[in-house]
């Protein structure tokens, strides 16, 4: 599995934990970099139910001390995140078959792939612009000590990623 993916993957997961901790998730909380995956390495799956559950885990985990109210924010969150960042990996998806259908023609169009290009950057501009959205929402939902806890859970994360 490439990198694109395997990061898409981990932001959903990052998003799934904020959302779970702080309301990207869901595990399958990634979207504008493929694949989405869960904090603890599962794919994210088309059944709601399959990812409430690991939500609820995740929650469970980095937030022990979470009320009810901060669940119900966060899986809020979590849930419009998810479905948003579905909606730009499908775009990106059709992105992907549009250049190959450019580079498979007889001549290339060097400013059609520019074109390309520039709409892709744009769109991972917005994808990245929800994902901030979606943190620092989840985030305000937190205390500042649950905070550092997910900061910490977080780092622990991407350092156990790093070497993928």
């Amino acid at each position: 599995m490439n990198r694109y993916f395997q990061r898409r993957r981990t932001v959903a997961g990052l998003l799934a934990v904020v959302a779970v901790t702080a309301a990207i998730a869901g595990a399958g909380l990634a979207s504008a970099v493929p694949a989405l995956r869960g904090l603890s390495g599962h794919s994210a799956t088309a059944d709601p139910a399959i990812n409430d559950a690991h939500f609820n885990k995740i929650l469970t985990q980095i937030l022990p001390d979470g009320t009810p109210k901060q669940r119900a924010q966060l899986k809020l969150i979590a849930n419009s995140v998810h479905t948003d960042l579905n909606a730009f990996h499908a775009q990106f998806r059709t992105a992907h078959q549009r250049a190959y259908v450019l580079v498979l023609q007889p001549s290339i169009d060097r400013a059609g792939l520019e074109a390309l290009r520039v709409e892709q950057v744009q769109q991972a501009d917005r994808a990245s612009r929800r994902i901030v959205q979606g943190l620092a929402d989840a985030a305000e939902v937190l205390t500042p000590s649950q905070r550092v806890r997910l900061a910490a859970h977080l780092k622990a994360v991407h350092h156990k990623g790093a070497g993928l």
